[in-house]
């Protein structure tokens, strides 16, 4: 063996202790947002009313993460000319009335008047039709990821989406460093 890759060997649980060792990507299946029944004020934030690490979406080891990041693509399509929304994550189901939504198959909204136990991870401002990069992290993004319990929520800060606008969510990666 060369010197520097028995320094480096040597050196792995100390750049682990660090959070420098970065673990493969995990990829999760598209997604998309609907605006079909909730029209979100600045005041206000819709969560997804389903745990979104639920039904296999996104496998996550259970090892000791010291920062976890998730990069998407985002894309627009709606009447709108642009839209800037703010992003947030909760590590639990935020307690807020459910809205329903008026196409059918999809889960209702959870309409908030605030963040609720959510706190923000992203703000981003979306063009009709061009692909947006998305970066989300934050302190609660890593804790319910960890978790394995994520809640997203968008509030709209500007923009008029019109009804059935929808919010492509594509390139799904999640980073993980131990």
């Amino acid at each position: 063996m060369k010197l520097p890759t028995v320094a480096l060997f040597l050196l792995a649980p100390v750049l682990g202790a660090c959070g420098w060792i970065p673990l493969p990507a995990q990829s999760a299946p598209d997604f998309y947002f609907t605006n079909s029944s909730v029209q979100v004020t600045p005041a206000q934030v819709a969560y997804m009313s389903e745990n979104q690490l639920d039904a296999g979406r996104l496998s996550i080891p259970s090892l000791p993460y010291s920062t976890i990041t998730i990069d998407a693509d985002l894309e627009y399509q709606g009447k709108g000319a642009a839209m800037r929304l703010e992003i947030f994550a909760a590590a639990e189901r935020p307690n807020c009335p459910s809205v329903n939504s008026t196409l059918p198959g999809y889960s209702p909204a959870l309409l908030c008047t605030g963040p609720e136990a959510g706190q923000r991870v992203a703000e981003v401002l979306l063009n009709t039709g061009t692909r947006t990069p998305l970066h989300l992290e934050g302190a609660v993004l890593a804790h319910a990821l960890r978790a394995k319990t994520l809640y997203l929520g968008i509030r709209l800060l500007s923009g008029n989406p019109g009804n059935n606008a929808v919010i492509y969510v594509t390139n799904i990666h999640l980073h993980g460093w131990v």
